[in-house]
Order: structure tokens, then C-alpha cells, then sequence
């Protein structure tokens, strides 16, 4: 009895599934998974920001300053990039830190920095159907090679701090699939952390 064969439209489909999960995997997204208030906290939202990006790379973290500060302003929240005020590299001392809080007035400080990074792999099993004979088999091996994406999720902590009681009041997770692109990134952790703080009415 001879083996029966694919169906067109089967095979179309799977390799369509394929694709449309490729793409979505490729893209990168930025999200809040977690978030923490101080149940205590009951003053007035803060109305000045010193941000700070934690990062052995320079460029990254006057990026991430610059684009986490723009996206405050737009919100109605007066920001100031700590790089302006701190250059240095590397931690940065405390009484460096209450200078430039001095300098610029900040209320609270938003320290960000990177938890971990996890390499994943997606692989989509690939489907060998029955074939006409060998050559066909053969043939269809190569068409159901098994799809294989791998990518790194980083997992990122940001925490508000009330500068003049030293305390935190306002912590969020979130991670980022796959990220490539600093000012993408930032811009959707900036969206998400805003929106959420906001609500939390810390901001």
C-alpha cells in the first residue's frame, strides 16, 4: 500500500505559522511584569527626578538618561540626567550623588539598573510527512527543517527613591525580549514605569 501525500494547503499552513512566529519573535518588546508601592507612602507625588542608569557602558546609560528624562517631561515631571551632573564612570560616590541632588533639586531619585540576562531558544518541530517514494521523502525533510530563534531576555529593576528620607517607595520588573535597540527599549520601559508610577500616584 503506498503512503498517502501531504495535503498542499497542510503544509502551507505550517510553514505560515512558522513565519508569522518568527517575526513576532524577532521583534523586540519591552514590558512590566512586577511592581511594588510602600504601603506607607501617602505624601505628594514627587515633581523632580534625578535619574540614574546603572551601566558598565557609557553610551547606554546617557542614552537611557536622556530618553527616560524626555519621556518624564513629556508627562508633566521635571527630570535631570545624573551624566550631566556625574561624568565619572563606574559607581559613583555617595556624597558625589547629594551634590548633585543639591544642585538639581530632586525630590526622588530613580536608580535603574540590569538584574540578568537569559539566553533562550525557541525550536518549532518540524513535520515529515509520508512522501512518494524516497526522492519525495527526501525532499520533504528539508522543507520541515525545524525553525530555530535564539534570543536574550534581560530582566531590569528600576526603584524610586524618596531622596530625603533615603527610602525606596516605588520598585517595578520588567523585562525586554530581545533587545537590540537602547532608545527602543528605553522608550517602552519609559512608557510602561510612567504609566504604572503615575496610577501608583507616586509620580
Amino acid at each position: 500500500m503506498r503512503p498517502a501525500r501531504n495535503r498542499p494547503n497542510s503544509r502551507l499552513g505550517l510553514s505560515l505559522l512558522w513565519l508569522v512566529a518568527a517575526l513576532v519573535a524577532a521583534c523586540a518588546t519591552t514590558h512590566l511584569k512586577d511592581s511594588w508601592k510602600d504601603p506607607q507612602f501617602s505624601d505628594a507625588p514627587f515633581r523632580k527626578v534625578l535619574v540614574i542608569g546603572v551601566s558598565r557602558s557609557d553610551a547606554n546609560r546617557r542614552l537611557f538618561e536622556d530618553g527616560f528624562v524626555q519621556a518624564l517631561r513629556a508627562s508633566g515631571t521635571e527630570a535631570s540626567a545624573s551624566y550631566s551632573l556625574l561624568p565619572e564612570e563606574g559607581p559613583l560616590p555617595k556624597e558625589r550623588i547629594k551634590q548633585a541632588v543639591a544642585k538639581t533639586g530632586a525630590d526622588s531619585v530613580l536608580v535603574t539598573r540590569v538584574l540578568r540576562v537569559q539566553r533562550k531558544v525557541d525550536v518549532s518541530p518540524g513535520y515529515v510527512g509520508p512522501g512518494p517514494g524516497f526522492y519525495g521523502w527526501y525532499g520533504a525533510t528539508w522543507a520541515a527543517a525545524p525553525e530555530i530563534h535564539a534570543y536574550d531576555v534581560i530582566t531590569i529593576e528600576s526603584t524610586l527613591w524618596d531622596i530625603k528620607r533615603e527610602q525606596a517607595v516605588w520598585s517595578g520588573i520588567s523585562e525586554s525580549i530581545d533587545p537590540k535597540d537602547v532608545t527602543k527599549v528605553t522608550r517602552e520601559l519609559a512608557e510602561a514605569l510612567i504609566a504604572k508610577m503615575k496610577e501608583d500616584k507616586v509620580l
